[in-house]
Formats: structure tokens, C-alpha cells, sequence
């Protein structure tokens, strides 16, 4: 990374210069926990080594995405890539960012945060202290017989104020009247801790209606995509759906239900492929073995699909069949 106007750290603490700050946090992926601090006018998100904040991802582009500065925010742009952008849970070309706002490029996340920090001066009361030395010398330069008396005439009035306040608590006590001990108000600070206390109790709820409500339309693409057989798209929406909620169960458990039904239906096909080729019926089976790519498409590192691309190239040699033949894709 080239750009000098980005600061990149691991430490999620709250930056102690006072001013605005923008950041970027990576909450996925391989670079997951790093934070990039944002200083200039204009950001690259991409695979390639040479972007200014590197999405180490399968479905990034070499540059797919820029952030762009735009009065006291940011704007999020897509570079024309293969696989888009999305923010929060909308497809978008482009996005004025807001706090808090997620940024997901193929299974990576980043979040997007702006950090105000405020500055707290001192104040240094200077005429405050010239009054305390004034009042230090006048009493230095008081007669010291002077001085002795008033400290005398100050002695006697605190043992008169005494003997006054001993008399007072005899007449009280002679009263026979209980005094009741004073009723403690509550401090004003309370019940603006409590008003601050509501007030992020009805955030949170707020948000997580809001979080709730998104999840709930990804779960629902995703059961389209199950009862279209298409399992990998399936996947990808319920893992999507754990990104914003790590531990939703019904994303949880029709995630594992559509890997377990791809494993089941890839199984199949090899079982499949296997009987025509014991029929000798060659190319029916490399449409079979196709139709195996096509379900692994997105996870071309699958033994399975190697598999399968291996048992094409076998067929394909022995029986000296033609490229147009085998085309899969």
C-alpha cells in the first residue's frame, strides 16, 4: 500500500487528536481486525497489491471499488466489477456513507465509521491566584500584636457560636420531638443518566428491528435459491446472513441443510456419470461431469471439481473427441 493518507493499525482504540476521523475496519477475511484511517480525497478497495486498502477475496476485482471524500463523509463508488458492491444488504453503484454503514465485497466486510473527537482545555483562573497572593501579603504586613488579637477575638466568637449550638440541641432533645433525617433529592445528573439509558435502549431495539428486517430478506432469497436447486447461491445468501447475525439459527441451520444437500446431489451425479460410462455411453457422461462444474463452480480449489474436470480430460483423450463436445461453460 502506496498511499501515505491512509494509517493502517490493529489498535481499535478511540484516536486521542481531537478533530473528525474516518475509519475503516475489516471485520472478515483474511485481513480481519485491520484499521485503515482515512486522510485524503480519494481510496482504491481491490485484489490487486497496489490498492490502497486490499480485499484478499475471490470475487474482488484487481480494482473494484474507490472511496471518494465528499464533504464531512465519504462516498462509495463501483469500479465497474464483475461481482458489485453492497451496502448493508442493497446492491448499489454508489453510496454516501453514513457511521456505522457495512461495505461487503464478495464475503468480505468492512465497516465505516466516523469518530469525533473532542477538545478538552483547561481553564487557568490567573486572576484567581493574583487575588490569593494579594491577600497572602496584606496579611503579612498586618502588626504581628495586631494580628495575635484578632486571632483572640476569632477564638472567642467560635466558642460562643458553640455553647449556642450545645443550648439549641438541649431544647430540642427537652421537645421530645424526633428529628427526621433530610430527604436526599435526587441529583439531576441521575436522571439524565436515566434518560441517556432509554434513549440507547430504544437505539438498540431500533437497530436490531432494522438488522432483523434485512436478515429476513436475504433468508428469503436464499430459500428461493434452495427450492431452485441452485445450492452454491443458497449458501452464499444464508453465510451472508450470519455475517450481520453470527449466531441466527435459521441461517445456521439452512446453511448446513444446503451444503449437506449439494454434497448428497454432487455424490449423485459422480454415481451417475460412473454407470454411463460402464455403458460406454462417453458422452452423456462428460454432460454429467459438466453439470458437476457447474454446481462447484464458485469453489474451483473442491477436490471434487478437480475430480471431475480430471475424468472430462480422461474421457475426452481416449475417445479423441472434439472441443465442441466438452464445452461445459
Amino acid at each position: 500500500m502506496k498511499n501515505q493518507d491512509i494509517r493502517l493499525t490493529r489498535d481499535l482504540k478511540k484516536p486521542e487528536a481531537a478533530g473528525t476521523h474516518f475509519r475503516v475496519l475489516c471485520m472478515t477475511g483474511k485481513n480481519k481486525g485491520l484499521v485503515y484511517y482515512l486522510r485524503g480525497k480519494r481510496f482504491v478497495l481491490g485484489r490487486t497489491d497496489s490498492a490502497d486498502i486490499q480485499v484478499l477475496d475471490a470475487k474482488s476485482s484487481r480494482e473494484h471499488a474507490e472511496l471518494t471524500k465528499f464533504g464531512e463523509t465519504y462516498i462509495v463508488t463501483d469500479l465497474g466489477s464483475q461481482n458489485g458492491i453492497i451496502v448493508n444488504d442493497l446492491k448499489v453503484s454508489q453510496h454516501q456513507l453514513d457511521d456505522g454503514d457495512k461495505i461487503i465485497i464478495g464475503q468480505t466486510v468492512f465497516k465505516f465509521n466516523v469518530i469525533v473527537v473532542e477538545n478538552e482545555l483547561e481553564v487557568y483562573d490567573e486572576d484567581s491566584d493574583e487575588e490569593d497572593d494579594e491577600d497572602e501579603e496584606e496579611e503579612e504586613k498586618k502588626p504581628k500584636g495586631k494580628k495575635a488579637k484578632e486571632e483572640a477575638a476569632a477564638k472567642k466568637k467560635k466558642l460562643i457560636y458553640g455553647l449556642v449550638g450545645i443550648a439549641l440541641l438541649f431544647v430540642f432533645l427537652d421537645g421530645g420531638e424526633e428529628k427526621k433525617p433530610p430527604v436526599k433529592k435526587a441529583p439531576v445528573i441521575e436522571k439524565e443518566d436515566k434518560s441517556l439509558a432509554a434513549a440507547l435502549r430504544d437505539r438498540n431495539k431500533s437497530y436490531d428491528q432494522e438488522t432483523e428486517e434485512k436478515i429476513g430478506v436475504i433468508l428469503h432469497r436464499g430459500f428461493r435459491e434452495l427450492r431452485e436447486k441452485n445450492y452454491m447461491r443458497a449458501i452464499e445468501e444464508f453465510s451472508l446472513a450470519l455475517i450481520l447475525s453470527p449466531n441466527h439459527g435459521r441461517a445456521s441451520a439452512y446453511l448446513e441443510k444446503s451444503k449437506m444437500l449439494l454434497d448428497e446431489e454432487v455424490k449423485s451425479q459422480f454415481n451417475k456419470a460412473k454407470r454411463e460410462i460402464d455403458s460406454l455411453k462417453f458422452k452423456k457422461s462428460v454432460r454429467i461431469y459438466c453439470s458437476i462444474l457447474r454446481y462447484l463452480q464458485e469453489r474451483p480449489e473442491d477436490e471434487r471439481y478437480k475430480r471431475a474436470q480430471k475424468e472430462i480430460d480422461v474421457i475426452v483423450q481416449e475417445q479423441g473427441l472434439r472441443a465442441d463436445e466438452v464445452k461445459c461453460f
